[in-house]
C-alpha cells in the first residue's frame, strides 16, 4: 500500500498506486443476466451502450471499495487490507451508491 505525507504529518493513500494494483474483469455476459433477470416486463432490452456502462459503473464501484477498505486498513496501521476492512467501508458505500 503506496503512503504519502501531507504537511500536517498524516499518512495518506496515494490513489493512483490503489487503482493501478487493481484488477477486476466484469464479464458482460453474467451483468447482462443479472440485469435481465431483475427486469419484470420480459418486452424489456438492454442496449450494448447501456451494457457498457454499466459494466464500467460497476467497476468504479470496485475501485472505489477498493480505496476505502486500504484507508481503513491505514488507519488501523495494517499492511494488508483483509475483508474486515471492506466491511467497514461497505455502510457508507452502499449511501453513496444507491
Amino acid at each position: 500500500m503506496a503512503r504519502n505525507s501531507n504537511e500536517s504529518g498524516d499518512d495518506n493513500i496515494d490513489p493512483a498506486s490503489v487503482t493501478a494494483n487493481v484488477r477486476s474483469t466484469m464479464k458482460q455476459e453474467i451483468i447482462k443476466e443479472l440485469l435481465n433477470g431483475s427486469f419484470h416486463d420480459n418486452k424489456t432490452k438492454l442496449g450494448n451502450d447501456a451494457l457498457t456502462l454499466v459494466v464500467e459503473v460497476a467497476k468504479c464501484l470496485v475501485t472505489e471499495t477498493c480505496l476505502r477498505a486500504a484507508s481503513h486498513a491505514l488507519r488501523e496501521t495494517c499492511d494488508k487490507v483483509d475483508i474486515d476492512h471492506v466491511e467497514k467501508c461497505l455502510p457508507q458505500l452502499m449511501l453513496d451508491f444507491p
